[in-house]
């Protein structure tokens, strides 16, 4: 029987059957058994069912297969999170092309579930919107790429901890991901003795000071709390560097509570060996988001820390 999920055109004569059966699928896979259909919830004013509920009813799913979010949808989905629904939306990879459904689907923070995704394990996974711009790869303008992460960097204080660590990683992961040169590998990364945050990947030919054959990894580490950086954090990163069988040389820690001087005198101790640790603050971070080549403005952080 024919996958519909992978069947469903984005747009082309999208009707309650391509709906229905992309429900079905989503609800009866192995991650989407939380899914109830046919249950009515409030939000604010307004009575909505949508796709499905979860079962705790903090969660919504809503389907969307045509060419633009249906604005009874939109308005809808934008009163989910102040009623306390996190927002999942179901569609095809085609809508990620799209500036108006992205910038919507940043502005509500939404998870998104892309029914066609080429990469089979990830296609019933709902990820953040900008992981999934990331896995898949999305070019973006500069202008459109700024306007994107702005949002993000405007609520990455927000929430608990972990909530906070979330939103910093996934901007992260959606900048380097917009670099020429790099791609997002891994996320949360744990080998047998350690976890990293992301793992990037060079897999592009070029000049820029991060290329070295047999080196392909960068390690990313990001901090999103109230205190500095310190030594020992820069020293569990070096030893990450120190055990990766030589496969990396650079890691980027981003800190946005900046970092102690006993941090910055341990990365120095270690610049007689090949590796370096690229230490970026609220302010490197803030630089990145507003660059209008990002690729210049990365490679000119690399450059400052490997000359230090």
């Amino acid at each position: 029987m024919e996958d519909p999920l992978v069947e469903t055109g984005f747009g082309k004569g999208v009707d309650s059957r391509d709906i229905d059966s992309t429900i079905t699928a989503v609800c009866s896979s192995p991650e989407g058994k939380d899914w109830q259909r046919d249950v009515e919830v409030t939000l604010g004013d307004k009575k909505w069912r949508p796709s499905a509920v979860s079962n705790d009813r903090r969660r919504l799913l809503y389907v969307f297969l045509q060419q633009e979010l249906p604005r009874f949808a939109k308005d809808r989905l934008l009163l989910a999170a102040p009623c306390g629904m996190a927002v999942t939306v179901a569609l095809p990879i085609a809508a990620l092309f799209k500036p108006d459904v992205t910038n919507f689907l940043v502005d509500i923070e939404a998870d998104v579930l892309v029914v066609d995704d080429y990469v089979e394990h990830r296609r019933l996974k709902p990820r953040n919107i900008l992981i999934a711009l990331t896995d898949v790869g999305v070019p973006l303008s500069p202008g459109f790429r700024r306007e994107i992460s702005r949002r993000a960097w405007e609520r990455v204080g927000e929430g608990s901890p972990q909530e906070r660590g979330r939103r910093l990683e996934a901007l992260l992961a959606f900048l380097f991901a917009q670099v020429n040169d790099l791609r997002v590998v891994e996320r949360n990364y744990r080998t047998d003795t350690e976890e990293i945050d992301l793992v990037l990947q060079v897999d592009n030919f070029s000049p820029r000071v991060w290329q070295k054959p047999g080196v392909p990894f960068m390690l990313v580490e990001a901090k999103n709390r109230a205190e500095k950086a310190s030594q020992q954090m820069m020293s569990v990163l070096l030893t990450k560097l120190q055990t990766n069988r030589g496969t990396s040389r650079i890691a980027f820690l981003v800190s946005l509570a900046g970092f102690t001087e006993d941090a910055r005198l341990q990365e120095l101790r270690f610049s007689s060996q090949d590796m370096c640790v690229v230490m970026i603050g609220r302010e490197g971070l803030e630089s990145l988001i507003e660059a209008e080549d990002l690729d210049d403005s990365l490679e000119t952080m690399v450059r400052h820390a490997l000359m230090r």
